[in-house]
């Protein structure tokens, strides 16, 4: 693979992807802000005239879930009409509005709203950014553009972990714009709409011009004609698509099998872990600063992310899958049986580095594991007419739980003790380790067809 062959592909991918990225600096503004707003740290700059209440922290926290959970069909409609590169131009707005209010918030609600409308982006991230990758990359080089949605994520909230604990929520929102306004500025007029679009709008000479830039050679004809193909053959096979998905026998399998798994991939805790990591190492009393704990934590999962990309393709799903869910159960086991005996007045005084060798261990497990697993998943087993309506709706069902765990657990962890929620992992996590053990079917090294027909064998 040659990068200076296809260096405006990339770079298209990477400038799409700087939305990603702002949505990655929402997920992780989370963990030092709420520090804050609970004035638990710097409490002479807290914008609010009295400290959050736990039940407000979970609202700030899981509200994003919630706006991205609103997003995906929505986006996904627009991206049929308008086209891809202006709905993600619309869906830039949102986050801008959101960091503007921050900046100005001095109410609770203020928070609510913010978090609320960087959600919406974020759905519109997850969902269309992917797509837009897709649609404009090459054989040659899809698996790399198309992993930089994850890399941008985990960029993003590794920023925030760096940046964030040292400046107030003000300047962090004022700085959390630049990558809004660099998205606008280069995306909005550098970058093409993907040539995918052109053709189901029956503009193939804006598809040629798109393809001519994005590849920066004029010789697309063959490139152009094997697009021209796949959206024919798309659009032949349109049918009552939702009708399908839910009373075809194999869409229902397979719509069970993506919900299983995306719903054991949010019950490993990860939003919780995400949003209260810094609340985390201050209950555990970790040797060193809670900024720096979480630092390390954050640049694990970038790490982690780099390296599942190299991995994916060359161990079978479902023997990676298992081995990250047993390692997340021996660390949710760990971190319940630690908090446990801190609750019961145990002597820790020596233990106090294992939860943060503990996060950064299940960080490592979750990222090259079942969080791109669960992801990639629909998508190989969905048949190709209803995979758009399928994924997204997996998608959405996976927001939902994100946006469970974020609201419950901060309160059942408050009433009682910081344990409870890694024993709800815990118990989660089994069950998760059952399922993929017993029911998931096995897709890694295998074309979209031999998939297919390998489920359909077992109707």
């Amino acid at each position: 693979m040659d990068i200076r062959k296809n260096k405006f592909t990339y770079f298209a991918g990477i400038s799409a992807n700087l939305l990603t990225y702002g949505s990655g600096l929402g997920y992780g503004w989370a963990s030092p802000a709420l520090s804050k707003l609970s004035g638990h740290v710097d409490p002479e700059n807290n914008p609010l005239s009295s400290p959050t209440t736990v039940t407000q922290e979970s609202w700030i926290a899981s509200l994003l879930s919630l706006g991205a959970m609103c997003s995906p069909f929505l986006t996904a409609f627009l991206s049929e009409k308008i086209g891809r590169k202006k709905t993600l131009l619309v869906f830039v707005l949102p986050t801008i509005i959101s960091h503007l209010i921050l900046i100005f918030a001095k109410r609770v609600v203020d928070f609510y709203v913010a978090r609320f409308l960087i959600g919406l982006s974020t759905g519109c991230a997850i969902t269309i950014v992917p797509l837009y990758s897709a649609e404009i990359s090459q054989k040659h080089n899809r698996g790399a553009i198309g992993a930089l949605v994850i890399v941008m994520l985990a960029s993003g909230h590794f920023t925030a972990s760096v940046v964030a604990p040292y400046v107030t929520i003000r300047t962090f929102s004022a700085l959390a714009l630049i990558p809004s306004g660099l998205f606008l500025i280069v995306f909005g007029i550098f970058v093409p709409e993907s040539p995918y679009f052109y053709i189901l709008m029956d503009d193939k000479r804006g598809a040629k011009l798109s393809l001519e830039k994005l590849r920066g050679t004029e010789n697309v004809g063959e490139e152009l004609g094997e697009i021209v193909k796949s959206v024919e053959e798309l659009k032949s096979s349109e049918r009552d698509n939702l009708r399908e998905l839910f009373t075809s026998s194999y869409c229902l399998r397979c719509l069970f099998w993506s919900v299983a798994l995306i719903f054991f991939q949010q019950l490993t805790g990860l939003i919780y872990i995400v949003n209260y990591t810094q609340k985390i190492f201050e209950s555990a009393h970790t040797p060193i600063s809670e900024e720096i704990a979480v630092m390390l934590v954050t640049l694990v999962q970038i790490t982690s992310i780099l390296v599942s990309t190299q991995i994916l393709d060359r161990v079978p799903r479902r023997k990676l899958a298992l081995l990250s869910l047993t390692s997340i159960l021996v660390i949710t086991t760990t971190m319940g049986t630690y908090f446990y005996m801190q609750k019961h007045h145990f002597n820790l005084l020596h233990f106090t580095w294992l939860p943060v060798l503990c996060l950064m261990v299940f960080i490592l497990s979750f990222n090259m594991g079942i969080c791109p697993i669960s992801y990639i998943f629909p998508g190989e087993i969905f048949q190709p007419n209803v995979k758009s309506l399928g994924v997204n709706l997996v998608m959405c069902v996976g927001l939902f739980w994100e946006f469970a765990v974020a609201s419950f657990l901060p309160a059942l962890s408050n009433r009682f003790g910081f344990d409870v929620p890694f024993w709800v992992f815990t118990g989660a996590t089994c069950f998760g380790i059952a399922f993929v053990g017993f029911s998931m079917p096995e897709t890694g090294g295998k074309s979209f067809l031999e998939i297919n027909e390998s489920l359909r064998y077992k109707e």
